[in-house]
C-alpha cells in the first residue's frame, strides 16, 4: 500500500469514482481512492440510473449537461461499456399549473443553450408507445434525457482514473482520519495508513461515520427509496429502438425502459428513514425490505398513463437506501472547521450530478476555487444549526413533497422554527409572516388590517402583494423597520488588521475612523466571491457586513489568509443582531432615543458610529441604504434588540413607522437597481459586469484576484447589466426568464418584482453587450407569455440618491 498521495478520496461509489477520475486526468496522478467494500457498495449499485437535464439553479443544470455530455466519451476512455441509453424523454402534464411549471423550466434553460420542446399527444404517443394521453394536457420532450447502467459507469471512471496513473484500494475500510500539524492528513486503514496532503470525504451511506472520524458532524439522513421492474411490455418488444422515458412529477413518479420492459420508481407520500443513528458497517449490496403499497397512489396514476403496467407483471422491486441533506442538494467543499478536508456527499442523483461534481471538486482541489459558482452545494451552508432533528424533519418534508412545484417566493415549513431573534415574537405580533434564511426565522411581511397571516404561492401575483406594497410605499413616505440580524457581522481587529483588509478585499478600505465603504472580495481569478459594507470603527477595529447565507464560506475563505500573529477575525453573526430605520421619518425617529447626535454631520451618509439608545446601551449604528431611502442599520449584542424594537416602534407611533419585511426590501432595492449577492452578485461574474468596478481601489497593487480584474476589464465585459421596466400582467418576472431582442436570446433576468414607487413591473439581469441599448423595447417571457420590456436608461427611483444621502 502506498504511503503518501497528495489526495485520498474515501468512498468508491460514482461521487469518489468520478472525483478521482476527474483529478487524475487534470495532472494529479498521484490520487487514491479508499473503497471499505467492493465499489458501488452502498447506493451506488441499486440507483436507477436516470439522466436529465432541466433543473435549477442554473449551473447545476451546467453541471448535468457536463455529465451527460462525458458519457458519451468515457466508456471508450475506459475502455468498456457504461449502458448509456440517450433515449430522450418526456414530461407529463395534466394541470395547468404543471403546464406553466413546465413552461418556465424551458424557459430557464435557455440561459445555458437547452432545447427541450413541446410535442403534441399525438406525437407524445408516437415517441413513446407504451403512454395513454388521455388525462394529459401536455407533453414536454427533453433529448438529453436517458439513462446509464450504475456499476459500469462506476467502474468505468474508476478504470478511466487508473489509465491516468490513479490508484484504488478496495476492501479496505479506514479507521481513522488524523490532521497533521502541516495541514495534512494521516489516513489509517486495516491495511496500512497514507499520508494525504486532502482528504475527499466521498463515503455515501457513510459519510457521518467517515466525517465523525475526523471531528465532525453533517446533516445527512438516510431515506429508503423504491422501484419497481415490469416484466416484457408488448409495446417495447415491438419497438425498433430504446423506449423514452416519462416522468410526471406532479404525480411523483418517474419511469424507463429496462430490459424489455419498464422501470418505475416513486416518491412516496410518505417518508420511510432508514439508519438514523448510523448505516451499519456491515451493510453493502444489500437491500431494504420491501413494501410495494407504499407505491399505491403513484402507481395507480402511473398505470392511467402506461396501462401495460396493469397487464405485465412485477419482475422485481427494489427498495434501497439513499442519504440526503436538508435541502436533497450536495454538499460539497472544503469544510469550514477543517483544513484540506473536503466533502462530496449527500449526492441525491449520483449519474446526473457525479461528472460535473467530479469537475469542480478537482479544481476546486488543484486550483483553489471552482470554475463556476456552486455556492448552492457548499457544505458550509448549514451551520451548527443544522442539526439531526432538522435534518430528519427536512428530508422528510423534501421527499414527501416532492411534486411540489417550484413557484416564486416558495418557503418550505418542514423542521422549523430552528432558532429566533429576541424580537421574533414582537414581529409575528405584529402579524409578522416568517421565512428561513440561514437557519433564522426571518420576517417577509406583515399581515395587517385583517389580512391572514400565511403565505400564499403560484405564478401569479398573491394577495400578500398589496401587502408588501404598503410596506414599501410606508418606507418611501414615512419609516419603515427591518429586521436584517440575519446579515453576516464579521468583527476583523489588530494591529494588522488595515494591511490584511487590503490583502483579502479589493475596495477601497475606510481611512478614518468612523467611515464605511463598499468593497467586493475577489477570488485569485478574479471572481465575486463577497461584497461587504465595511466600517472602521477605531484605528485597529473594523466591521464587516456581508450575506448571511455566505458567513461560514467567507469565514473560511478569511482564516486561509490569516497570518500567525496581528489580526483576529470573528464571526459575530450569531450574537449580534440588526435592526434598520429606513425613511423620511428614519432620522427624527432614531435621533429621539439616541442620547447622542446622530444629524446629518455627526452621523452622514457612508459612515458609522458608535451610541447609546433607548433600549441598547452598546450599538453601533451604520448609515447605509438598501432601500434607497434614508437609513441606518444598527447592530447591538443579542440581549438588546428585543428593547431596541420597542423602543424604536414607540419613537416611530407618530411618524408612521411600520414593521416591514424582506419581500418589500427586495422590491425597494430594484427601484434602485441595487445589486444583491446570490443574483447580481456571485462569482460567475467579476466586477464588471455587475459595475462593481468602481468600487475597486484599482491603485492598491496588492488585493486578491488583481491580476485577473485588470485582465478582465482591459478585455471588457462579456455582459451587461440591465434594469428593465417590464409591461407585466399578473405576474412579475422573479429570476431566470430569458431576454429577447428581434425574437433572438439575448440575455436573462436575475432577479425582479414591482417598484411601487414607480409604478412598474422591474427586472434586473444581463444582456449581450451587442443587445443593450438604452430606452430599446425587448422581450421577458414570463410564464410562457412574452411581455414588453424596455431597457431602463438609468436608476428608475430617484436616480441621483439625493434621499438616502439626506
Amino acid at each position: 500500500m502506498k504511503d503518501h498521495a497528495r489526495v485520498v478520496v474515501i468512498g468508491g461509489g460514482v461521487t469518489g469514482c468520478s472525483i478521482l477520475y476527474h483529478l487524475a486526468k487534470m495532472g494529479w496522478s498521484d490520487v487514491v481512492l479508499i473503497e471499505r467494500s467492493e465499489l458501488t457498495a452502498g447506493s451506488s449499485w441499486h440507483a436507477a440510473g436516470n439522466l436529465f437535464v432541466l433543473t435549477s439553479p442554473s449551473n447545476a443544470q451546467r453541471l448535468q449537461h457536463y455529465t451527460v455530455k462525458l458519457y458519451n466519451t468515457l466508456g471508450e476512455e475506459a475502455e468498456q461499456p457504461i449502458g448509456y441509453h440517450a433515449t430522450g424523454g418526456l414530461y407529463l402534464a395534466a394541470s395547468d399549473e404543471e403546464v406553466t411549471t413546465l413552461t418556465n423550466a424551458r424557459a430557464r434553460a435557455r440561459r445555458n443553450g437547452l432545447d427541450a420542446e413541446w410535442v403534441s399527444l399525438d406525437e407524445a404517443k408516437r415517441r413513446a408507445p407504451v403512454l395513454n394521453t388521455t388525462n394529459i394536457k401536455a407533453a414536454l420532450w427533453e433529448p438529453l434525457k436517458g439513462n446509464v447502467d450504475p456499476s459500469q459507469v462506476t467502474f468505468a471512471y474508476a478504470a478511466a482514473a487508473r489509465k491516468h496513473g490513479a490508484t484504488v484500494y478496495r476492501h479496505t475500510p479506514v479507521t481513522a482520519t488524523t490532521q497533521t500539524p502541516d495541514g495534512g492528513w494521516i489516513v489509517e486503514t486495516e491495511k496500512g495508513s497514507i499520508k494525504a496532503d486532502y482528504v475527499v470525504n466521498a463515503a455515501g451511506l457513510w459519510a457521518r461515520e467517515v466525517a465523525a472520524l475526523a471531528g465532525i458532524s453533517m446533516p445527512l439522513m438516510c431515506v429508503e427509496h423504491h422501484y419497481l421492474v415490469s416484466e416484457d411490455v408488448p409495446e417495447i418488444v415491438e419497438m425498433e429502438g430504446r423506449h423514452p422515458s416519462i416522468s410526471e412529477t406532479e404525480a411523483g413518479y418517474y419511469s424507463r425502459q429496462e430490459g424489455q420492459g419498464l422501470l418505475l420508481g416513486a416518491y412516496e407520500d410518505k417518508c420511510r428513514h432508514w439508519a438514523v443513528d448510523g448505516t451499519p458497517l456491515d451493510f453493502g449490496h444489500e437491500l431494504l425490505p420491501d413494501d410495494i403499497s407504499r407505491m399505491e397512489k403513484n402507481f395507480e396514476i402511473a398505470m392511467d398513463r402506461m396501462p401495460c403496467l396493469g397487464e405485465v407483471g412485477i419482475k422485481r422491486v427494489i427498495n434501497g437506501p439513499m442519504i440526503f441533506s436538508p435541502d436533497l442538494g450536495p454538499l460539497l467543499g472544503p469544510h469550514p472547521a477543517l483544513k484540506n478536508y473536503f466533502c462530496a456527499t449527500g449526492v441525491m442523483t449520483g449519474f446526473n450530478q457525479a461528472g460535473g461534481i467530479g469537475m469542480v471538486m478537482a479544481e476546486w482541489i488543484i486550483d483553489g476555487e471552482p470554475s463556476m459558482d456552486v455556492n448552492f452545494w457548499d457544505v458550509a451552508r448549514f451551520g451548527r444549526w443544522a442539526g439531526k432533528r432538522f435534518a430528519f424533519e427536512r428530508t422528510k418534508y423534501y421527499y414527501e413533497n416532492r411534486q411540489e412545484r417550484p413557484y416564486p417566493f416558495l418557503e418550505r415549513d418542514g423542521g422549523r422554527p430552528v432558532r429566533t431573534f429576541p424580537a421574533y415574537d414582537r414581529q409575528r405580533d405584529a402579524g409578522g409572516v416568517f421565512g428561513l434564511n440561514n437557519g433564522w426565522e426571518v420576517p417577509l411581511w406583515y399581515a395587517v388590517n385583517g389580512t391572514a397571516a400565511q403565505d400564499t404561492y403560484g405564478y401569479t401575483r398573491q394577495d400578500w402583494w398589496h401587502t408588501v406594497g404598503e410596506e414599501c410605499r410606508a418606507v418611501r413616505e414615512q419609516a419603515g423597520l427591518f429586521d436584517v440580524s440575519s446579515f453576516a457581522k464579521h468583527g476583523v481587529s489588530g494591529a494588522g488588521a488595515e494591511a490584511w483588509l487590503k490583502r483579502v478585499l479589493a475596495g477601497r478600505i475606510p481611512k478614518k475612523n468612523g467611515k464605511t465603504a463598499l468593497c467586493p472580495m475577489l477570488s485569485p481569478k478574479g471572481r465575486m466571491i463577497g461584497d461587504f459594507t465595511v466600517s472602521r470603527l477605531g484605528d485597529e477595529e473594523f466591521l464587516l457586513l456581508g450575506a448571511g447565507a455566505m458567513q461560514e464560506v467567507h469565514q473560511r475563505w478569511f482564516r486561509s489568509f490569516l497570518p500567525a500573529e496581528g489580526v483576529r477575525v470573528r464571526n459575530l453573526s450569531d450574537t449580534w443582531t440588526g435592526l434598520m430605520i429606513a425613511g423620511p421619518k428614519a432620522r427624527d425617529i432614531l435621533s429621539s432615543i439616541a442620547l447622542s447626535d446622530v444629524s446629518g454631520d455627526a452621523l452622514p451618509f457612508l459612515s458609522a458610529q458608535r451610541l447609546e439608545l433607548q433600549g441598547a446601551t452598546d450599538a453601533i449604528a451604520v448609515r447605509v441604504s438598501f432601500t434607497g431611502e434614508l437609513g441606518y442599520e444598527v447592530y447591538t449584542p443579542s440581549m438588546y434588540q428585543r428593547g431596541l424594537w420597542d423602543a424604536l416602534m414607540a419613537a416611530g407611533a407618530d411618524h408612521g413607522i411600520r414593521p416591514a419585511g424582506g419581500r418589500a426590501l427586495m422590491n425597494l432595492r430594484l427601484e434602485k437597481r441595487f445589486q444583491s449577492w446570490g443574483s447580481e452578485l456571485a462569482p460567475d461574474y467579476t466586477v464588471m459586469e455587475p459595475g462593481m468596478d468602481r468600487f475597486v481601489d484599482w491603485n492598491n497593487e496588492d488585493f486578491v484576484g488583481r491580476d485577473a480584474s485588470l485582465a478582465a476589464r482591459d478585455a471588457g465585459s462579456p455582459e451587461t447589466y440591465a434594469t428593465l421596466l417590464v409591461d407585466a400582467s399578473d405576474m412579475d418576472a422573479w429570476g431566470g426568464e430569458p431576454v429577447f431582442r428581434d425574437g433572438g436570446y439575448v440575455g436573462y433576468v436575475t432577479s425582479g418584482g414591482y417598484g411601487h414607487a414607480v409604478g412598474s413591473s422591474l427586472a434586473l439581469g444581463y444582456l449581450k453587450p451587442a443587445a443593450y441599448e438604452e430606452g430599446a423595447t425587448v422581450e421577458v417571457e414570463i410564464n410562457g407569455e412574452r411581455r414588453l420590456a424596455t431597457i431602463s436608461p438609468g436608476v428608475p427611483f430617484d436616480a441621483n440618491g439625493g434621499r438616502m444621502r439626506a
